[in-house]
């Protein structure tokens, strides 16, 4: 008898701790379903195609990303635009190193509040070919202030940066580190070539300029020294502008901006080692551009002249290369 009860009690603890077990599991299957650590997993290589979409009511269009060979094409309200080179690597890095930190919610009611909704987020999805591996909504972007008293006074301490993103057919809405919206943006223009020209200055050697009434005027690298027309510039004065001629960028598109004339006013070619030659022009445009400016290096594009200087960056006068000359 006493056996027997022995074995009754010894069935009824494997149970217990059967029902344990399986509790527990189940506990742990379903954290692991509701918190992702990993928010995609892409290898970057396989990716062909990439659409965003900005949330209703924005004025940005749908932008498409499409591989084809090694090239990347940009494409937006029926337009195509060369793409700036970083672009598409800093959409798949951001993506890739995403990792969530904590869950936000997990109900839809929570969706507004995060801006991950149809209605308020900028959605993302990513291809390989017609397989889609990623799909997600990026919503709403908090800053934190740095805790406790700054320990060293010349030393700025840093806030926290968080974005709230929702993978598609989740309800989850996940908090994830960083300004995602820095990378992934609903607006072309982020995303266009910005670069009129790029070189290392040492690599410049000739630079003609073609203005109005006829001037024309060369500066030239002879033995390691600046000439222009043949006279021997200021050296401080011209690596001065060839330092801002080695980068010139701009992100002031205007497409929808028609100059006035189709023969350029001013013209500058820039040529050297290690690039072909670079062709920009300027056009006389309206009164807020005052010129249209392009580049043989991004053909499909119209710069402002007026914003950001851009016209005085590369349209430099004679009188610039020499000490104590009149400036026009």
């Amino acid at each position: 008898m006493l056996s027997k009860f022995l074995n009754t009690k010894t069935l009824i603890i494997l149970l217990v701790i059967l029902g344990l077990v399986f509790l527990i599991t189940k506990l742990t299957e379903k954290e692991d379903r509701t918190f992702k650590s990993e928010m995609v997993s892409i290898d970057s290589t396989v990716v062909t195609k990439m659409i965003i979409t900005p949330k209703p009511g924005e004025s940005a269009k749908e932008v498409i990303f499409t591989k084809t060979g090694s090239e990347w094409k940009l494409e937006s309200d029926g337009k195509s635009y060369i793409p700036d080179p970083s672009s598409v690597k800093n959409i798949l890095s951001e993506l890739m190193k995403m990792k969530s930190e904590r869950v936000a919610a997990v109900d839809k009611s929570k969706w507004p509040e995060f801006e991950v909704s149809d209605s308020t987020a900028t959605r993302i999805k990513v291809f390989d070919g017609k397989k889609q591996i990623a799909d997600l909504y990026v919503g709403k972007f908090s800053y934190s202030q740095p805790q406790g008293q700054q320990q060293n006074p010349y030393q700025q301490n840093k806030g926290k940066m968080s974005t709230y993103v929702r993978p598609a057919g989740d309800n989850e809405v996940y908090v994830v580190d960083g300004f995602i919206k820095m990378s992934i943006q609903a607006n072309v223009n982020a995303y266009r070539n910005k670069t009129l020209f790029a070189s290392n200055k040492d690599d410049l050697n000739k630079i003609s300029f073609s203005y109005p009434n006829n001037e024309t005027f060369v500066l030239s690298k002879v033995d390691n020294n600046w000439q222009l027309n043949g006279v021997t510039v200021d050296s401080t004065l011209t690596l001065r502008y060839l330092n801002k001629l080695a980068r010139v960028t701009s992100s002031n598109f205007i497409d929808d901006v028609s100059p006035v004339s189709s023969t350029p006013s001013h013209t500058v070619r820039i040529e050297g080692n290690n690039f072909a030659p670079v062709d920009i022009k300027a056009f006389p445009a309206d009164t807020v551009n005052k010129y249209v400016i392009t580049t043989s290096l991004v053909p499909d594009a119209k710069y402002s002249g007026a914003k950001a200087g851009l016209f005085e960056r590369v349209f430099t006068n004679k009188s610039d290369f020499f000490p104590g000359e009149d400036k026009k």
